[in-house]
């Protein structure tokens, strides 16, 4: 294993161990926070990993962020089948203004966008029968948010931080719900449901854009009262997908990708397993957005619990990349434009929740690829030094069909499973070697 010398450490700022933090009322601790630019220069989201026990209100009041989108996933506290370990109700409240708030009620593992500048809160876990995994994700800097309130007779916005220790002392405006009365059932199941998700051997991703209304799917404590377009088309019941990746990544997985499952995402984001020692990915850059590398314990209620390598090289072209090794929780931010990968998992002896967040609605990638369009000269053909390809979510076709869009069903990922019993059988092999030379 290569040893990372003094010159090559440029991309270390960009590798942030997590810190176990208690966590606060009706959630379970520790807690694992990465706050930003705080913790890693540069970056440009903010992120949590919170499981909730118990019922409890959370944000009391409305507020904003000017500059940032944010997405709540809402998901079963049991990797990786976050369907058959939801049992919870989930009260939200959003909306382009104070006065047009509307009530979101969860019943199922859900991903929420909210817009910047949107009004939202309170967030209130009503029942919380089995642990839900909670994760904000804030797209911006830090979590700053705006508050709209009244201060001697006077409305006003306040900008309240992590470390305001006021935030208590103001009285909020009054804030309105426009469909909390009213509604005594709501039946609708939306534009498809999760037996649509990606799957089957026909490799199609399912028509049109649409993402999914959220949908009635257990006893409820209040009416479900049903939503506007605008809000709707930012609540998305999570597909669950059944692939055929192998054992190192069971299913079924959960995936928000983009906008190929809500219109007009600015993030795609995966919750996977990986079991067993792997290389994912070739070298390659992303151009549209910045790419957050999560690696956790697989348990979220128990984050810290890791025992595995994870080699990850990046840098500033394919072939000048330094490699770090992660023995620990880690959250690592890629820039855009900067080259990473192949990710090898080693020595994985407890499964590794893995995370790739991606801050476009469209992921892509750029990667080296063989010149097929060699050109003449002086009769001779001549290779040029470079070619570049784009793979995306919005080009990506099936190896088997290629009139039909890939699902990422994993009927071609076969190799991978070879490719990592060679190196586990290689890596023991080298093991057993050095144990008797000594």
């Amino acid at each position: 294993m290569e040893t990372v010398s003094e010159e090559k450490l440029k991309y270390a700022p960009m590798y942030f161990p997590f810190k176990p933090e208690p966590a606060g009322e009706g959630c379970m601790s520790p807690r694992l926070l990465m706050r930003g630019a705080e913790d890693i220069p540069g970056a440009q989201m903010v992120c949590g990993f919170i499981v909730v026990t118990d019922p409890v209100l959370m944000k009391e009041e409305p507020h904003y962020h000017a500059d940032a989108d944010e997405y709540l996933a809402i998901l079963g506290g049991t990797l990786p089948d976050v369907f058959a370990s939801w049992d919870a109700e989930v009260h939200f409240y959003m909306g382009p203004t104070l006065d047009k708030m509307e009530k979101i009620v969860i019943t199922e593992p859900t991903m929420v966008k909210v817009p910047r500048g949107w009004w939202h809160g309170p967030l209130n876990f009503v029942r919380v029968d089995k642990p839900i995994f909670f994760q904000p994700a804030i797209l911006g800097r830090s979590a700053d948010l705006i508050k709209m309130v009244e201060e001697n007779g006077k409305i006003k916005r306040v900008v309240i931080t992590e470390e305001d220790p006021a935030e208590k002392e103001y009285k909020s405006v009054p804030w309105t719900v426009i469909n909390e009365d009213g509604v005594t059932s709501y039946t609708d199941k939306g534009a498809y449901d999760d037996l649509k998700a990606p799957s089957g051997d026909d490799c199609l991703l399912m028509d049109g854009k649409e993402s999914k209304p959220y949908s009635d799917a257990a006893t409820l404590k209040a009416p479900k009262p049903p939503l506007s377009k605008e809000v709707s088309r930012k609540v998305l019941a999570m597909p669950r997908e059944i692939t055929g990746w192998g054992d190192w990544c069971p299913c079924p997985q959960t995936y928000f990708r983009g906008t190929i499952y809500m219109e007009e995402a600015t993030y795609d984001i995966g919750f996977q397993l990986y079991c067993g020692d792997v290389d994912a990915e070739v070298p390659h850059f992303h151009s549209s957005g910045e790419e957050y590398l999560f690696f956790m314990g697989p348990d979220p209620k128990n984050p810290m619990d890791f025992d595995a390598e994870i080699e990850l090289p990046m840098g500033d072209g394919p072939d000048n990349m330094e490699t770090q090794i992660i023995r620990s929780p880690t959250v690592v931010r890629v820039p855009p434009n900067t080259w990473h990968a192949p990710i090898r998992f080693r020595n994985v002896k407890k499964p590794v929740l893995f995370q790739a967040a991606y801050t476009a609605g469209n992921w892509g990638v750029i990667y080296r690829a063989k010149d097929r369009n060699p050109e003449e000269v002086d009769g001779t053909a001549h290779l040029r030094k470079q070619v570049y390809e784009y793979m995306g979510n919005d080009t990506r076709m099936c190896i088997y069909n290629e009139k039909k869009r890939c699902n990422i069903c994993g009927r071609c990922f076969k190799h991978l499973n070879k490719e990592a019993d060679e190196a586990r059988k290689k890596a023991e092999a080298e093991k057993k070697a050095a144990e008797e030379a000594n």
